[in-house]
């Protein structure tokens, strides 16, 4: 028997790559950008009525209720993750039956489910109520973990209902006979169900509908079961990886991106509780990680090396360029690539500044960077000094600081402190270039780390005084 696995969709990915053996298989519309097509409800009754729209490639757990009674919409489409489009997952009240929350949830596979309403004195109640997913993707690939991007918050009827991530990596099948797959009030129509998600995840059948589960070669090879239980308006990076259990090669794979208690049965779903989604993706062992590469200007102020100039100003506008290489969820490497004290030809080269570890967050589309290094070696070793970095990065816009401790110079025995900046966009009005009335501005400290302290609390020692465009370095007895 051949079983139907949304196997044109599967070609034409495979087409896509060429029918390259080392090619990474991708799930489909990663960021939701392309078509949305018809949402029409799977039944065991052949349903053929639309509900919705969903990304293709992906289904939507919307539900087409009692031949159209009851039908409810708990995908939509809305704004993305620094683009226009993202899948919005709302457990829904049934319309018929407002005591019914319908589960929102996103698979590869075919959502299904049933239920049988009943009239009585105290009005209608549902029993046999079941759902899920079945089938999936053809797929013959093994990466090493799934991430996204969400957001998440909770309606006040069950706050607490966690959000559950499911996926899969199997071969063979499992066939379930007498599925009930409808939602009427009577006896529904039964099928024989294939890859019914609990059967080859091996959960427990108990409680559920449906007969006997047979399988001769139906082998799991990998899973991810991960929860959200925290909200955030913030656009949040999630990432888990996949559990292997077997060598062998998967020839089909299922993702399930449940905004609630997606195993929880009917009295766990919480009405309103949502779950925004956006670049779901596979991510590899071997996958190349690719840096960004941010062009724009320097300006390097160093009094020790420049005493002449009221700023000790040593380049102003010079061309260069940095990278930011990830290295992992909330971390990167920061390079400043050649870098050196001056301009043109008479410049000192030092080398490159290099900072790993580097802390990044995120909010409402702007990246925050901070980081440091000690005893950075440059100019073929003969330099060490204590770099560090903070900054932005705006979609194209980088703007920089690094500032750099010359630690065993022979021009300040405390060391001598460099002022780097790196903008997108040139200075226009450098600090040399006006007349700056820097009497009212307020004055900071930073020690000779390049850490700025509290003026109130300073120790003997050292410190960089700011004041406006005015630097100076001060003796604190």
């Amino acid at each position: 028997m051949k079983f139907l696995y949304k196997s044109m969709y599967s070609a034409l990915l495979m087409g896509a790559m060429g029918l390259n053996a080392t090619a990474q298989q991708q799930l489909p519309s990663v960021g939701f950008e392309g078509e949305w097509v018809n949402c029409v409800p799977w039944t065991s009754l052949d349903n053929t009525t639309v509900q919705g729209t969903e990304p293709e490639g992906w289904c939507v757990s919307n539900v087409i209720g009692m031949g159209g009674l009851g039908a409810t919409t708990v995908g939509s489409k809305v704004e993305g993750y620094n683009s226009e489009t993202a899948v919005k997952l709302t457990n829904t009240a049934n319309q018929y039956m407002k005591s019914q929350i319908i589960p929102a949830y996103l698979n590869l596979g075919t959502s299904w489910s049933t239920a049988v309403p009943k009239f009585g004195w105290t009005g209608i109640t549902v029993t046999n109520s079941d759902g899920g997913s079945f089938k999936g993707l053809e797929f013959t690939d093994r990466p090493k973990s799934l991430e996204f991007m969400y957001q998440r918050s909770r309606g006040t009827a069950k706050p607490n209902e966690k959000t559950t991530i499911v996926a899969y990596l199997w071969k063979g099948h499992w066939t379930q006979a007498d599925v009930p797959g409808n939602i009427i009030m009577g006896t529904p129509t039964t099928v024989t169900m294939t890859d019914r998600d609990r059967c080859v995840l091996g959960m427990s059948m108990d409680g559920c509908q449906g007969g006997n589960v047979t399988s001769e070669d139906g082998l799991l090879i990998g899973k991810i079961e991960a929860y959200i239980t925290e909200n955030t308006d913030e656009w949040t990076k999630f990432s888990a990886d996949f559990e292997y259990f077997s060598e062998e090669t998967p020839e089909y794979i299922n993702v399930i991106i449940s905004a609630g208690d997606y195993f929880g049965g009917a009295d766990a779903v919480g009405e309103g509780n949502s779950l925004v989604v956006d670049d779901v993706r596979l991510v590899y062992d071997n996958e190349e990680v690719k840096s960004e590469t941010y062009a724009g200007y320097l300006n390097i102020y160093c009094k020790d090396l420049n005493p002449d100039d009221p700023e000790g100003t040593l380049a102003k506008n010079s061309a260069a360029t940095i990278e930011i290489i990830p290295t992992g969820e909330n971390t990167c490497t920061f390079k400043l690539p050649n870098f050196a004290l001056g301009d043109g030809d008479g410049a000192m080269q030092l080398g490159d500044i290099v900072v790993e570890n580097v802390t990044v967050t995120e909010k409402d589309g702007v990246k925050t960077f901070s980081g440091v290094t000690k005893d950075l070696k440059l100019m073929s070793d003969m330099i060490f000094a204590d770099v560090t970095i903070k900054g932005t990065i705006t979609g194209d816009v980088a703007d920089m600081t690094i500032d750099v401790i010359w630690t065993n110079s022979p021009l300040n025995e405390e060391g001598t402190p460099i002022y780097v900046t790196f903008t997108t966009n040139p200075v226009t009005s450098g600090i040399t270039d006006i007349t700056v009335d820097n009497s009212n501005a307020p004055v900071e400290f930073y020690n000779l780390q390049g850490v700025r302290v509290n003026a109130d609390n300073l120790t003997p020692g050292i410190y960089v005084r700011r004041q406006g465009s005015q630097v100076s370095k001060v003796l604190v007895k």
